[in-house]
C-alpha cells in the first residue's frame, strides 16, 4: 500500500545558503531556528558529495565547521553567532554545481522533537563519563543538527571533540556503514564514539551498523554511546543484529516529559495552569460523551496536543506544530484562517507549540448522524455544505508564502490508486481503473493549492457560532498524502466523509463554485474520489494492521472495509 508521501525535493544548494545568510544577517538572528535549516543543507550537500561512502575531508569539513559554530552560538555564545555566517560564507565557491535532495527533519517538524534534550543528554554523559576525547557521529539527515547540538556541549566543556556524519545505507531493515579511510581512522583513534540520531526505528540497524564499525574499529563497547529520541532497551527490535547491540552500548536521552511537563514549562509559557494530555486519540475522550462514539485513529500519527486549563477559567489547546520556519508558517495560516472566522482564535506560538482558544462544541458525528457514508440530516445539509465551501474556497485563496507548490502529480496519483487498488480490491480490479487514464489532460490543468487534507466530520465542530474547522493547518505538509493538491481532493473527501447523496454533492460544488468562480473542479471529481478512497483504503489497512486487535485496530478495520466497497462503487461509477 501507498500510504505516505515522498518529502523530499530538489533545491539549489547555493539558494539555501544564501536563505541561511540571510537569516543570519539578521538583526536578531535566531540561532537554534537556523541551525535546523542549516543542518538541511548539510545533510542534502554532503549526501550529494558522497554518493557511494561518506567521507569527511574538503566539503564534508568545511561544512561541519560552520554547523559547529552555529550550534555553539545556539547555546548563547555571541562570538560564535559572530563567526559562523563567515564560515558559512567560505562553504558557497565548494558547492556542487547542481541541485542536492533535501527534506525537512520529521522529528522537528511533527514528533516534538527538540535539540536541546539533547544537549541534555550531552551533559548527562559529560558527569557521567568525564571524557578525555570525543567522536561524534551524527545520521544524516536529523542527525546534521542533533550530533551538532551534542559536539557543542563538548566543545563548551573543553573536550576535544571530531564530529562528521554518515548515511547508513541498504534496506531499512538491514543498514551498513560505508566510511572513506579517513573516517575509518577517526573511529579506530576515538576513545569515546556517541552516535547520535533519532529513533531508534522498528529495526534499530542504522544506529546498530555505526556501532558495530566502531566495534570493528576496536572502540570497546562501554565506551559506545547512543544518542536515541526515546530510550529503547533493545529487546522489541526487529533487527536480529540490532538487538545483539544494544546491550553492549549506553544510551543517553532527555525526554520531552522531563522538559516542558515535569518542569512545568509548557504551562508557565502560557500563563500557568493544569495541563490534560489529548495526545495519541485522548482527545476523543474530552470531545465525545460517549466512547462508542469515538472515530478510529492510529495514535502513532497524532501530534502532541494538551488542554490548559488556567485558574481565571481560559481554557486553551496546544499543539506541537514544527520547530524553526514551519511552526511560523503554521501560526500564520492559523491566524488567516482564524481572522476568516473559519477557525479558532490563535493566541501564539513557542518553543514549536501553537496556542488555540478552546473551542467548545460537538464533533459532527457526535449524534451519530455524521459517520462515514452516512447521511446527514436534509434541513442540516445546507449549514455544513455552507461552511465547507467557505472554507474551501479560503484555501484556495491563501497565498503562497514560502511553501512550495509542485503542479498536480498525475502519474504519482494514479500509481498510487492502482497499487492500493490492488492489493486492498484484488489484481483482477486494477482493470477498472483505465477510465482514469482518460482524465489527464484535465487533471493536470488544474491547479495545486495547500489543501486541507483531512475532511473527516470528527475534524469538524458545532459550536454557539456555528461550524468550525478544526486542525486544518499542515495535512498538505506533512508525510502522508496528499501533498499540495488539486482542490478537488478535499470536495471528494467530504463528500466521501460525509455521505453526501446527490443532492447535497451539488449544493457543496454550487457554494463553492459561487465563491470561487471554479467550474473545473466538478470535471475531474471522479479521478479523485477514485484516488482519495484508494488511499484512505491503504491508511485504514495499514492501520489496522499495526493495531492488530486493539480497539482502534477494529475501528480502522471496520473503515476499511467500507472504504473497500465505496471504492468499488466508485470505480464502477468512473467507468461506466
Amino acid at each position: 500500500m501507498i500510504v505516505y508521501s515522498d518529502r523530499q525535493r530538489s533545491e539549489d544548494p547555493r539558494i539555501l545558503l544564501e536563505r541561511l545568510l540571510r537569516g543570519l544577517g539578521g538583526s536578531s538572528p535566531d540561532a537554534s531556528a537556523l541551525l535546523i535549516e542549516a543542518g538541511m543543507l548539510e545533510a542534502g550537500v554532503v549526501d550529494a558529495v558522497s554518493p557511494s561512502e561518506d567521507c569527511g575531508d574538503g566539503l564534508p569539513a568545511r561544512l561541519g565547521a560552520a554547523m559547529l559554530h552555529l550550534a555553539l552560538a545556539a547555546r548563547g555564545d555571541r562570538g560564535h553567532l559572530a563567526s559562523a555566517p563567515n564560515l558559512f560564507a567560505d562553504v558557497a565557491p565548494h558547492l556542487p554545481p547542481g541541485p542536492v535532495a533535501v527534506s525537512e527533519p520529521e522529528g522537528f517538524a511533527f514528533y516534538a522533537l527538540y535539540p536541546e534534550t539533547y544537549a541534555g543528554a550531552a551533559r548527562r554523559f559529560l558527569e557521567a563519563e568525564r571524557p578525555e576525547s570525543t567522536v561524534v557521529v551524527g545520521l544524516r539527515s536529523i542527525g546534521t543538527t542533533l550530533s551538532a547540538v551534542v559536539a557543542a556541549e563538548l566543545v563548551a566543556a573543553g573536550i576535544p571533540t571530531e564530529r562528521f556524519t554518515v548515511r547508513p545505507r541498504g534496506h531499512p531493515w538491514d543498514r551498513e556503514l560505508r566510511l572513506s579511510p579517513d573516517l575509518a581512522a577517526n573511529l579506530a583513534s576515538a576513545q569515546h564514539v556517541l552516535v547520535v540520531d533519532e529513533g531508534p526505528g522498528i529495526s534499530g540497524t542504522s544506529f546498530a551498523c555505526v556501532a558495530e564499525a566502531a566495534l570493528a574499529a576496536g572502540v570497546p563497547g562501554g565506551r559506545i554511546h547512543l544518542f536515541p529520541s526515546w530510550n529503547c532497551d533493545g529487546s522489541g527490535l526487529r533487527s536480529e543484529r540490532a538487538r545483539a547491540i544494544w546491550p553492549q552500548v549506553k544510551r543517553w536521552t532527555v525526554s520531552y516529559e522531563e522538559t516542558f511537563l515535569d518542569s512545568g514549562r509548557l504551562a508557565a509559557n502560557w500563563g500557568g495552569g493544569t495541563l490534560r494530555d489529548l495526545s495519541g486519540g485522548l482527545w476523543r475522550g474530552a470531545a465525545y460523551p460517549d466512547e462508542a462514539r469515538w472515530p478510529a485513529v492510529q495514535p502513532q500519527h497524532e501530534r502532541r496536543k494538551y488542554l490548559l486549563e488556567q485558574e481565571d477559567g481560559t481554557r486553551l489547546l496546544l499543539k506541537f506544530v514544527g520547530l524553526g520556519e514551519r511552526g511560523h508558517r503554521m501560526l500564520a495560516r492559523a491566524e488567516r484562517q482564524a481572522a476568516a472566522g473559519l477557525a479558532p482564535p490563535v493566541h501564539g506560538l513557542r518553543d514549536g507549540v501553537l496556542a488555540l482558544g478552546w473551542l467548545d462544541g460537538s464533533p459532527a458525528d457526535a449524534k451519530g448522524r455524521w459517520g462515514l457514508a452516512q447521511r446527514p440530516a436534509k434541513g442540516d445539509a445546507a449549514v455544513w455544505t455552507g461552511a465547507m465551501a467557505r472554507h474551501l474556497a479560503h484555501l484556495v485563496a491563501e497565498p503562497m508564502g514560502p511553501e512550495r507548490l509542485e503542479p498536480v502529480r498525475f502519474d504519482d496519483i494514479l500509481a498510487m490508486t492502482r497499487l492500493n487498488v490492488a492489493e486492498g480490491l484484488g489484481e483482477d480490479e486494477v482493470g477498472s481503473t483505465v477510465w482514469m487514464d482518460r482524465m489527464r489532460s484535465a487533471v493536470e490543468a488544474r491547479p495545486a493549492v495547500a489543501v486541507d487534507g483531512r475532511m473527516l466530520p470528527h475534524e469538524w465542530l458545532w459550536t454557539a457560532e456555528g461550524p468550525r474547522k478544526c486542525d486544518g493547518l499542515d495535512h498538505h505538509d506533512d508525510h502522508f498524502w496528499p501533498g499540495t493538491q488539486d482542490i478537488a481532493w478535499d470536495l471528494a473527501g467530504a463528500m466521501v466523509e460525509w455521505g453526501f447523496d446527490a443532492e447535497t454533492r451539488e449544493q457543496l460544488l454550487a457554494g463553492f463554485e459561487a465563491l470561487t468562480g471554479d467550474l473545473g473542479a466538478r470535471q475531474v471529481l471522479p479521478f479523485h474520489e477514485a484516488a482519495y478512497l484508494a488511499w484512505r483504503l491503504g491508511y485504514t489497512s495499514l492501520a489496522a494492521e499495526t493495531l492488530g486487535d486493539s480497539d482502534d485496530g477494529q475501528r480502522m478495520a471496520r473503515d476499511r472495509d467500507v472504504y473497500a466497497d465505496l471504492l468499488r462503487a466508485a470505480l464502477e461509477r468512473g467507468g461506466a
